[in-house]
């Protein structure tokens, strides 16, 4: 399950966020100091079930007791949900699942403070459930669960104290439940005089009637029971927010049950404590040289800024950490600041993404300790959890947690102060020159990663950001990855960036829509940069088009509009310009080409090929 959507209302900084849609993989929250990228992975984590919306999430200046509701903290969180859970739900509930065809639906819990969760009006009638109260379905589990209170109760009467049943009242389940209640804590202290299994069988009936009464005094409805089952299925939503933690330098054998880094260590490797504390010596020696040996083989994977291992050894009382560098060998604690977090980190969050169970992974601000290429090391960590099968969503304001040519990932924050906190999913659109600056920084990294090879690499300015993310997709597919595109800002900034890279070194041709953009564009280049415009202009060709006409009709409905059935009118351009968001089904595309490879017919390579031909001829020339 995956969330396809979120957004927070009256947490901390945030009035509305805004809608959020995090990719499958990696989400990266950019934006400035003080923005409130913090705030927003703390409301996530928040959303988990079983925990309370903190206190602290209250804006400054407001009174719990006093709030109205809408002024209250909301999270609102949009899954992707698989049919079979959904069917096991019903089961659960006693629903009928009945006329759902989908292999997922789109589900939308919102949380509201403390500890309320709601389905979305939508949600219930994709659901076809019924918000009527079923007293009557719960009046007859009531009967069973308080017959068999009634029968545990009379046969363990003598040992309970003979204290009297109170008698359910259909009228009045609050009271009733307030009675069982009082009844329960009359034999708490007796409960121990009755068999253990009978002990068992007794508490969670008693448990069992008490919810039952509990949930008929609220005329509990198909929709409230929905959601109490639902909110076991929904993903853990992991925080970490510091990885100041280190190793321990030692654990005694005692306590490697209990202790979370055993615990951690166990899910990345084949650490086995039965091993360790009761093999035989030959057991111990071949464990200590294989467990050690799959540790470091991992670990430099993701970590190689110095020739450094971790060494765990044990004796008979104690388990030892180690890290061995140049041969000397060093307790964790006096290792640098940046090592140890790296250490924590590794540990923390693989383990994490490879237990077996659903987790999303929110992380603040990772590698704050790191220089940049150790930062690189962090990132390709972070790769490999997303790969695991879970999202991953991280703040940062470092430019080397950012890759040019996976922009995608990116989700600005903002902070107004009219507005508060925004989310801006289209890069685009902000202009906050602080703001988008790691974003220009990384650009410019990936720019000047090896320099010496500037002279081979063949730069496109693009006019928008659809036409970054459709290019980068297509020199894929088509692979023509000698191809560099870059987001030019529009076509009057265009000559300005490719100014910068010429300054660099590098090759540059500016690519236009083929239209009266391009001929405006033509004489700004040659009267204000003085250059001579056959020699850098190219224009896609297809007269009069855009990006979206290197599609054949079908190829665009069915891997853009994701509708293969859908009537286009016209150019694709212009269905785009009026129909759907530009930039978001752009980028949704390219995500769609990362995570498998798709099949264009003969149209659309054909224009494809035709662009890349006219590109690497103009490069020639």
């Amino acid at each position: 399950m995956e969330i396809l959507k979120f957004r927070i209302w009256n947490y901390k900084s945030i009035i509305d966020s805004g809608d959020c849609h995090p990719s499958t993989g990696i989400t990266i929250l950019a934006g400035k100091n003080e923005s409130g990228k913090t705030s927003i992975l703390e409301a996530l984590e928040d959303f988990n079930h079983g925990v309370e919306i903190r206190e602290k999430a209250i804006p400054i200046g407001k009174d719990k007791e006093k709030l109205i509701d809408k002024e209250m903290p909301k999270i609102s969180v949009t899954f992707k949900v698989p049919i079979s859970y959904i069917n096991e739900i019903f089961e659960e509930i006693g629903f009928p699942a009945e006329g759902i065809k989908q292999d997922f639906l789109e589900i939308t819990v919102e949380k509201t403070f403390p500890n309320d969760y709601e389905l979305s009006d939508k949600s219930i009638s994709k659901l076809g459930l019924s918000t009527e109260g079923s007293d009557e379905n719960l009046d007859d589990e009531i009967s069973s669960a308080f017959d068999e209170v009634k029968s545990l109760n009379s046969t363990h009467s003598e040992q309970l104290g003979a204290v009297p049943l109170p008698e359910i009242t259909v009228a009045d389940y609050e009271s009733s439940k307030q009675e069982i209640e009082n009844f329960r804590s009359q034999i708490e202290a007796n409960l121990p005089n009755v068999p253990e299994a009978e002990r068992e069988k007794l508490t969670d009936a008693l448990n069992e009637l008490i919810s039952l009464c509990s949930r008929a005094s609220q005329g509990a409805t198909d929709v409230d029971k929905f959601v109490e089952e639902f909110m076991q299925y929904i993903p853990d939503l992991i925080l970490f927010s510091s990885f100041n933690d280190i190793f321990p330098n030692v654990i005694p054998l005692g306590e490697l049950e209990e202790n979370q880094w055993i615990k951690d260590l166990g899910e990345i490797s084949d650490l086995d404590v039965s091993i360790i504390k009761s093999g035989n010596e030959r057991e111990k020696i071949q464990h200590n040289k294989e467990l050690n040996i799959q540790l470091n083989e991992d670990y430099k994977r993701f970590w190689e800024q110095d020739l450094s291992s971790l060494v765990i050894n044990w004796d008979n009382q104690n388990l030892f950490f180690w890290i061995e560098e140049n041969g000397n060998f060093y307790e964790p604690e006096i290792r640098s600041q940046g090592k140890r977090w790296h250490l924590a980190f590794y540990v923390r969050v693989t383990a994490r993404a490879r237990e077996g169970s659903a987790n999303i992974i929110l992380i603040d601000e990772p590698g704050l300790y790191l220089h940049a290429k150790a930062q690189k090391d962090v990132l390709k960590n972070l790769e490999d959890a997303a790969d695991e099968g879970g999202q991953v969503l991280f703040s940062t304001h470092s430019p080397y947690l950012l890759e040019a040519d996976k922009l995608e990932r990116i989700r600005l924050v903002q902070k107004f102060d009219e507005l508060g906190t925004k989310i801006e999913n289209k890069i685009h659109k902000v202009a906050d020159k602080e703001t988008l600056t790691p974003i220009l920084t990384a650009i410019g990294l990936e720019m000047t990663n090896g320099i010496s090879q500037l002279d081979r690499i063949k730069n496109i300015i693009v006019e928008g950001a659809s036409d970054y993310y459709y290019l980068n997709a297509l020199k894929q597919t088509c692979g023509k990855n000698d191809l560099n595109f870059v987001h030019g800002g529009g076509a009057g900034n265009m000559p300005k960036v490719g100014t910068i890279l010429q300054g660099w070194g590098c090759k540059v041709i500016y690519l236009y829509d083929n239209d009266k953009g391009a001929k405006d564009a033509i004489k700004n280049i040659n009267s204000e940069w003085v250059t001579t415009s056959e020699e850098v202009i190219a224009k896609i060709p297809i007269e009069g088009g855009s990006i979206e006409d290197i599609f054949s009709k079908s190829d665009f409905a069915k891997y853009v509009l994701r509708d293969s059935e859908v009537e286009i009118r016209g150019k694709n351009s212009k269905h785009a310009k009026e129909k759907i968001d530009k930039v978001l089904s752009a980028k949704l595309f390219l995500e769609l080409n990362n995570k498998k490879k798709i099949t264009l017919d003969e149209e659309t390579v054909g224009k494809i090929e035709t662009l890349f031909k006219i590109l690497d001829e103009k490069f020639q020339n």
